[in-house]
């Protein structure tokens, strides 16, 4: 279905027929671009695969501007403020819309969503949130996922053996390091160390350095030159733990530790947040009235869906992932993300 996917979406964007549909179709939702890495071109045409997770590369830079500059044409891209007054706002505000509302956001805090996202985004004034991990960024330290992908590329073996399951690491790498992420989403915050250091030894690969780990993560002085230019920063909780794991008092601590370190380095309230795999699965209720009691007033889950104006809900936005490579997926999925929705999205689309 990817593939049929794809090719109607290349048929409807090259016939302009996408353009039509956005002139005649009235919007009554909101979509949200769910983007983690963007590709440097110089490395994109040499195919230098970085050392760690490659999936989190959504699209290079090339296509990035052109999907930026599609989206500016053609709908309207709401910032923080425009999307708290249209949730929050009177129900007289959802009426159907000429353009489709779209939210533009980045997960994790990776070093490119600066140096290659954020110039576009600025020099097209664009506004679009960043969803940062603070601890990964006080302490220079990547998530499990690029961790673990580091050691399995860098392992020699042609499998090992962990917790009595093989895994393949000479044809189906992928497939095995997403297997072991998804073992990595339900382990308790305090046990990944540990987890991330036994495979480690099987692997008989030493951990990375925190000089390459640093080499790939956003700087406070990014953070705050990107607060400054309207770009919105917000919570990815403080140690990307899942949240379901952790004690009710624990789920306090992690978005409010989180929160307090953002607004005394931005200077400004953060009352947006993107949950850590953000499945819905993972965020019941009760997680997202912390959330509120904490002061956030936006909450960005991983679900694979658009966000209809009379029932969205501020603190469980769907968002879509993937598909985000090329011009005319991006431009589909603004005008029609019909096409694009399903019940279940990748283990890749729901990573981080």
């Amino acid at each position: 279905m990817t593939g049929k996917r794809r090719l109607i979406s290349n048929i409807l964007f090259k016939t302009r027929l996408i353009r039509l549909i956005q002139l005649l179709y009235s919007h009554n939702h909101i979509v949200v671009l769910n983007y983690h890495r963007v590709r440097s071109r110089a490395s994109y045409d040499s195919c230098d695969l970085c050392n760690f997770d490659d999936s989190l590369f959504d699209v290079d830079e090339k296509q990035f501007v052109r999907q930026m500059k599609w989206i500016k044409r053609h709908a309207r891209i709401l910032s923080e403020t425009d999307l708290i007054n249209l949730l929050y706002g009177p129900t007289s505000d959802h009426q159907l819309s000429k353009y489709p509302r779209v939210v533009i956001t980045f997960d994790d805090g990776y070093r490119d969503n600066y140096t290659i996202a954020y110039p576009v985004l600025k020099s097209l004034e664009i506004p679009a949130f960043f969803f940062v991990c603070t601890s990964m960024i006080d302490n220079r330290c990547l998530g499990g996922w690029d961790i673990l992908a580091y050691l399995l590329k860098k392992c020699e073996k042609p499998s090992i053996t962990l917790n009595g399951k093989n895994y393949d690491l000479r044809s189906n790498q992928r497939h095995s390091l997403e297997l072991i992420q998804t073992d990595m989403k339900a382990m308790p915050c305090e046990q990944l160390n540990e987890f991330i250091r036994s495979i480690s030894d099987i692997c008989e690969v030493e951990l990375p350095s925190i000089d390459l780990q640093n080499n790939e993560l956003l700087t406070w002085k990014n953070i705050e030159d990107m607060t400054s230019h309207h770009m919105t920063i917000g919570s990815h909780t403080h140690s990307h733990s899942v949240l379901t794991g952790m004690a009710s008092d624990q789920h306090l601590k992690e978005l409010m530790t989180s929160k307090q370190i953002l607004e005394k380095r931005t200077g400004r309230p953060i009352l947006s947040m993107a949950y850590p795999f953000g499945d819905p699965l993972y965020i019941p209720d009760t997680i997202q009235e912390t959330a509120v009691m904490c002061g956030y007033r936006l909450g960005f889950t991983s679900g694979f869906g658009i966000n209809r104006l009379d029932a969205a809900r501020p603190l469980a936005l769907n968002r879509i992932a993937g598909h985000l490579d090329t011009e005319y997926t991006a431009a589909v999925m603004t005008v029609l993300p019909q096409l694009f929705i399903r019940k279940h999205a990748s283990s890749h689309e729901n990573q981080v």
